[in-house]
């Protein structure tokens, strides 16, 4: 029960990373869409992102990403033993 509820919630989280990206988008590009298409726009971009598995990220994400990466690489270094 516990594994059914963590892939709901790891959806959910998944679906609120993509509409926070999309709110972010929309928000810079405001003032550059006609009021008219504003929902049809966030609607194709949330759908876009939803499929494709996008999300913003910021710079220092990113970085803590590649530190974590970078652990990881070193750490699968130290476990592999070397050729002889």
């Amino acid at each position: 029960m516990t594994t059914a509820l963590n892939q709901m919630l790891k959806i959910d989280q998944d679906k609120m990373a993509v509409k926070k990206s999309v709110d972010l988008l929309m928000h810079l590009l405001y003032d550059f869409i006609p009021p008219g298409s504003f929902r049809e726009a966030e609607y194709r971009l949330y759908e876009a992102f939803e499929k494709d598995g996008i999300e913003l990220t910021s710079k220092m994400m990113r970085k803590e990403y590649e530190a974590w990466k970078s652990t990881q690489i070193d750490m699968m270094m130290l476990a592999t033993p070397p050729h002889s």
